[in-house]
């Protein structure tokens, strides 16, 4: 089966699946976000070994796994709180390691991890439990849905796009599959996919609509389309530094949890600002 097959028969699964724990929220959607985390933390520090940096794994995904707790209970103040409680854990537990010449490197990969798969993926939490709800239907699964919509979309349009006509390379030696055209493509379905979102859930799923404007629909997809092609390319450079083709082989077509949600590491923490420093001013 070519990989584009593998590609769409896994959309077709877990699309749906995902939806169900969208929808239900509350810890179905906690359990959700967190073996995520688990499974994106386990593959960045198998990255980490390949390239020689022993991680302080067991400290670090519990760490990573207990900041996705702290959104849950709906402050980002207690995963400010428990950041800082597992990095300072994992300074401490570094004074016992008899290798003092890996300091350094070790505590670095560990609270990369942290920071890069646990911090930033624990802010759709937050999304999800945003308070305010319209029509009775929770607002925060429409700003999940719209999160993931114009993100998985731009990530389909650079794919078609870019496969098509894809002609000017845009890092060749990062990513020598991306290009410019591809970009456009990802723009374009990125900011179309949120417009739709938005159109669908204030005609036919909330009563008394989002309270997202057109244009801020625009500005997050010309924003967070431009964060989903940093954020994949980041991975890609990480990935080029291990010295490995894919962080893991979970998804078929895709290869890791990482390969799949490294866009989403980056466009979910910036909606979640957005939206609460722009547009709902301070709600949820």
């Amino acid at each position: 089966m070519s990989n584009l097959w593998k590609r769409l028969l896994t959309a077709v699964i877990v699309i749906p699946v995902l939806i169900l724990f969208f929808w239900l929220g509350g810890l179905w959607f906690l359990g959700l976000v967190e073996l995520v985390i688990f499974l994106g933390m386990m593959e960045f520090y198998r990255m980490l070994e390949a390239k020689g940096i022993k991680a302080q794994k067991v400290l670090g995904v519990i760490g990573g796994v207990g900041l996705g707790l702290g959104a849950y209970f709906g402050e980002l103040v207690y995963m400010l709180l428990g950041f800082t409680f597992f990095s300072l854990l994992v300074l401490g537990f570094q004074l016992f390691h008899k290798d003092i010449k890996v300091a350094i490197s070790t505590v670095s990969g560990t609270v990369l991890g942290m920071v890069y798969v646990g911090f930033f993926l624990s802010h759709i939490i937050l999304l999800r439990n945003w308070e305010g709800r319209a029509g009775g239907v929770d607002l925060g699964l429409f700003l999940v849905i719209l999160v993931i919509a114009i993100t998985f979309l731009s990530d389909a349009g650079a794919f078609f796009i870019g496969r098509k006509w894809g002609m000017h390379k845009m890092s060749p030696i990062i990513s020598p599959k991306k290009s410019w055209e591809g970009a456009v493509g990802a723009v374009v379905f990125g900011a179309l996919g949120g417009m739709i979102c938005k159109i669908v859930f204030d005609k036919w799923i909330i009563e008394n609509g989002t309270g997202l404007g057109f244009w801020h629909c625009g500005i997050l997809g010309l924003v967070l389309v431009i964060s989903a092609i940093v954020g994949d390319v980041v991975e890609s450079l990480f990935k080029r530094d291990a010295g490995v083709k894919d962080s893991g082989v979970i998804i078929p077509g895709h290869g890791g949890i990482l390969d799949r949600l490294d866009s989403i590491v980056f466009t979910v923490p910036i909606t979640y600002y957005y939206l609460k420093i722009i547009v709902y001013r301070g709600g949820g």
